[in-house]
């Protein structure tokens, strides 16, 4: 959440505001409305920067969103009324200090830092906040020498900022409708002449929330939007959007959605993953997906992760043998593609936990059953030990996460056979060393 310094003034001024009269600030608003409705005056774009700087006030001084980010200690440091009441809550499973006052509720997290202000008694029904924007987008229309350009840009860029706050302090608190009806409204404030840019990072919020809201018809508008704008988030967004359509029962329409990000990202593995499901789903030939990958390939045959992607439909369709093949080849073709050597390491460790699973549901008098399956898991275990160790001496200071997996998959390894062999012993000891040292484990 955007956090947002305060001068001891601005923040003194914030704390000690709370109890302004309602009624003081609705006139204050009447007036401004007022001027907008006298012919000669409306079409003058100073009175409705007026009228929606009357909003503004009345949303500074009541709402107070400024304090967002600001902890409990300097809140009470600098004085301000007192609660009426306090509660522990947990939300999303974070815990969270709730301060009750008249109009509203600070949300304090386990940091005890402010996360959110939720006004719970409004002074109007309509949102502060949207009718400033529409104020100040009115006074822009009105405005044709554009001398207020400069003065209109910079409230409209604030604004964008606190209807961004209110948005994420209500994603926070899991309150999803509230998020997204002000996400969609914040794109106006700068989505118009003024300002002319798209808020890309909004428009995926909405596209989220809606989504999350179970809103089909909003979260396809800006999936969609997102799309055509360049921000696919590395063919998350259209893997996204694809399932919206299947809940539609659109099938032609998810793959054509599925295909094109998987053209433009192979190696998108929500991409894939979703592209595999649907034609398995649909009983459609998932031969169809190699087909396009080898499409790929003929184009860049030196391409180590359009291999390492040709790898990882064969595994998601059980095929083992040829998903190493492929990995193994990324691998060769370029030495220092880590996801390569990694994913045959990995691939064989998973075959390995498979076999667990097997063992731990025999009956326990079936001896042979267990010997066959306990020798063929050591054999996987002792096929995954090369790749990661090359992962482990391989993995620079950006491949750290890739350098941990190893380290605590060689862990587990030796573990199992620290009985067999001195060196074995030791092994386990050199990496749990490591991911020690790592601050991975203690």
């Amino acid at each position: 959440m955007k956090q947002i310094l305060l001068t001891v003034a601005m923040l003194t001024a914030a704390l000690t505001v709370g109890a302004q009269n309602k009624d003081q600030l609705l006139s204050s608003i009447s007036k401004a409305e007022a001027a907008t409705q006298n012919e000669k005056k409306a079409a003058n774009p100073n009175t409705w920067i007026k009228y929606g700087d009357a909003f503004m006030d009345a949303y500074n001084k009541l709402f107070g969103d400024l304090w967002i980010g600001i902890s409990k200690t300097e809140a009470t440091l600098f004085g301000g009324p007192q609660p009426a009441s306090t509660e522990q809550v947990t939300i999303s499973g974070m815990p969270y200090s709730i301060e009750h006052y008249d109009v509203r509720d600070l949300y304090y997290n386990v940091n005890g830092v402010l996360d959110a202000v939720i006004i719970t008694q409004p002074i109007m029904e309509e949102d502060l906040l949207v009718q400033a924007r529409d104020a100040y987008l009115k006074a822009a229309e009105l405005d044709a020498k554009g001398s207020k350009t400069k003065q209109l840009a910079d409230k409209l860029s604030s604004l964008r900022n606190m209807m961004v706050n209110d948005a994420m302090s209500y994603y926070t608190l899991g309150n999803l409708e509230k998020a997204a009806f002000y996400f969609e409204e914040t794109l106006p404030c700068s989505e118009n002449p003024v300002l002319n840019t798209v808020d890309t990072m909004v428009v995926y919020y909405a596209a989220v929330t809606y989504d999350a809201t179970g809103n089909i018809d909003k979260a396809t508008e800006y999936y969609q939007k997102c799309i055509d704008l360049g921000y696919d988030m590395n063919g998350d967004v259209p893997a996204a959007l694809a399932a919206l359509y299947l809940k539609e029962g659109d099938v032609d329409q998810a793959k054509k959605c599925l295909n094109d990000a998987f053209a433009k990202y192979p190696t998108s593995q929500s991409v894939l993953v979703s592209l595999i499901n649907l034609y398995m789903d649909t009983n459609d030939d998932p031969q169809k997906i190699l087909d396009l990958i080898k499409s790929a390939q003929k184009n860049e045959p030196d391409n180590a992760t359009l291999v390492y992607a040709e790898g990882n439909v064969y595994k998601s369709l059980g095929d083992i043998d040829n998903a190493i093949k492929c990995y193994q080849k990324s691998f060769e073709i370029d030495p220092n593609y880590i996801f390569g050597i990694f994913s045959i390491g990995n691939t064989y460790f998973e075959q390995a936990v498979n076999l667990q699973k097997e063992i731990d549901a025999l009956d326990l008098s079936d001896i042979k059953g267990y010997e066959k399956l306990s020798a063929e898991q050591d054999k996987y275990l002792m096929m995954s030990i090369e790749p990661f160790e090359k992962v482990f001496a391989m993995a620079a200071e950006k491949d750290n996460d890739l350098k941990v997996v190893a380290a605590s998959s060689l862990k587990q390894i030796y573990f199992v056979f620290r009985d067999r062999d001195p060196k074995y012993a030791e092994k386990h000891k050199e990496y749990e060393a490591f991911l020690q040292q790592a601050g991975v484990e203690q």
